[in-house]
């Protein structure tokens, strides 16, 4: 069903809560209410919107109900469908929006009190989340966002994602220039770096190399010029290199502050969920003899390793039942002190590969950056060096292998060192339709041949801005237009 979303509204108002409960030293620190009438300092409002962040983007619901299914790498079995929920597709936006509220409120109060590698690194943090919701729902609120103290704009405008691409970048490059790792400390709400200044620069460049690669089919000048600049320029634009640079939050795993996939799932002693793994990503791996699987799945009931496939007729296929699907590895999903991966380090280097490969940056070499790519994923899932080396000789993964191309086998290590980033294997298989995920869920399958383009839009949002377009086209509910960046053809 197709329809045009029209709407009027009155006001978009943000609703900033914070609560914590925390057993460590610094996340006592943080346990400060900001709609109290005491000051609230900058570093824990910017701890505030992490926590935010990577509940929701790294939680069961985007992590691995939504973007997980879509990414073809998770699934939710028994229905094994694209469950729409208006009270949780409210919430999700809320939540990341309430997340750059906080990232705002902190680089505020960090400009007053002259902190400017707090201020750069909350602006940081705004840009990421603002990329990540993008590319979920397409043209966002984001240039007139947050503007209403200032401004009093209540119902900000919606930018094209175009718009929303350039600001990001603007953004990440004003931030690496703020850095300064002689300058003031970061505080107790830096629960990803701890304060140091230096990875903090990486992260900013590295995220501008992923959102320039994400737009390299549709403005592939633009993108040529950031890849160009940050590669060419490693002194002053560093990125990540090994996966010791990796910007991921560990959890404390004491009271309710542990990791959120292990919260949902249980303890790896009694694995029952219904959240298991992928049949597209667990026969890829089987097919390349890779030794990550059974670090990212177990063993079913019979000893083998199977994912859940979607499809016609799925809900009656015998090896989708209960005992036959792997569950998520220990890893990713059943460690209290587990982590919520905003970005790793291997992905950079499949970022420097593809740049190579496809001639948008010059003076690089695509296959040591693809095989460093594969290393420096591997050496993070505890896989030893003689394993690493044998797996890079394998068919398929070697390069020059097999039938597929080098760029395809650039696109798809990328997509399996994704495991756990969801909305990020998620937009890469949109971008670059590998590996190809042409088998959906039961209820759409007879309507469309890829996983949904995009979220639909929240009720709220669509009730409340009176800003929102009216022009904005849905199709059965995750569908429509395809994003900016998404130039496949022949999907549906």
């Amino acid at each position: 069903m197709k329809h045009i979303i029209t709407s009027k509204f009155t006001g978009l108002v943000m609703a900033f809560v914070m609560v914590f409960a925390s057993c460590t030293e610094d996340w006592n620190e943080m346990n400060i209410n900001p709609n109290q009438p005491s000051e609230v300092p900058a570093s824990n409002v910017l701890g505030a919107g992490m926590t935010v962040v990577a509940g929701q983007l790294f939680g069961e619901r985007i992590g691995i109900y939504y973007a997980g299914t879509w990414s073809g790498q998770l699934a939710a079995i028994g229905a094994g469908d694209y469950e729409f929920r208006v009270d949780i597709n409210n919430g999700q936006w809320d939540n990341l929006y309430r997340a750059m509220a906080y990232f705002v409120d902190a680089g505020k109060i960090a400009r007053e009190g002259g902190n400017q590698n707090l201020e750069a690194v909350s602006l940081i943090m705004k840009a990421y989340t603002g990329h990540q919701v993008t590319d979920m729902w397409g043209d966002i609120p984001y240039t007139q966002a947050f503007l209403l103290d200032e401004e009093g704009i209540l119902s900000p405008e919606f930018d094209s994602q175009a718009v929303v691409y350039d600001k990001i970048l603007s953004e990440l490059d004003q931030a690496n220039s703020m850095l300064d790792p002689n300058g003031m400390a970061l505080g107790v709400g830096d629960f990803i770096y701890g304060g140091d200044i230096m990875q903090w620069k990486k992260f900013a460049n590295s995220i501008r190399l992923r959102v320039a690669m994400r737009m390299s089919s549709v403005v592939p000048q633009e993108a040529a010029a950031v890849l160009a600049e940050i590669l060419g320029n490693p002194a002053t634009y560093p990125v990540f290199e090994d996966h010791t640079d990796n910007a991921y939050l560990n959890w404390p795993g004491v009271s309710s502050n542990i990791e959120p996939w292990r919260q949902r799932l249980g303890t790896p002693s009694n694995k029952n969920d219904q959240y298991r793994t992928n049949y597209d990503l667990i026969s890829i791996l089987e097919n390349l003899d890779d030794p990550r699987l059974p670090v990212y799945a177990d063993r079913n009931q019979n000893g083998a390793f199977n994912g859940y496939k979607m499809g016609i007729g799925q809900t009656s296929d015998p090896m989708n039942s209960q005992a036959n699907v792997s569950h998520i590895g220990d890893r990713f999903g059943y460690d209290d002190t587990g982590f919520s991966p905003f970005m790793n380090a291997s992905q950079v280097w499949f970022i420097k590969a593809e740049a190579y490969e496809r001639g948008l940056v010059s003076g690089g070499n695509s296959q040591e950056a693809y095989e460093k790519g594969i290393e420096v994923s591997l050496e993070e899932n505890g896989i030893a060096p003689e394993m690493i080396d044998a797996y890079l000789q394998q068919p398929g993964v070697a390069w020059d292998s097999g039938s597929s191309t080098n760029l395809a086998k650039i696109r798809l290590q990328n997509w399996l060192a994704l495991y756990k980033q969801s909305v990020e294997a998620w937009a890469e298989v949109r971008r670059t339709d590998v590996p190809l995920l042409d088998k959906v869920s039961n209820d759409y399958a007879n309507n469309h041949n890829r996983p949904p383009f995009r979220m639909s839009y929240p009720a709220n949002e669509i009730a409340h801005n009176q800003s929102f377009p009216s022009d904005i086209e849905e199709e059965d509910i995750f569908y429509g237009i395809q994003l900016w960046w998404d130039t496949r053809t022949g999907v549906e």
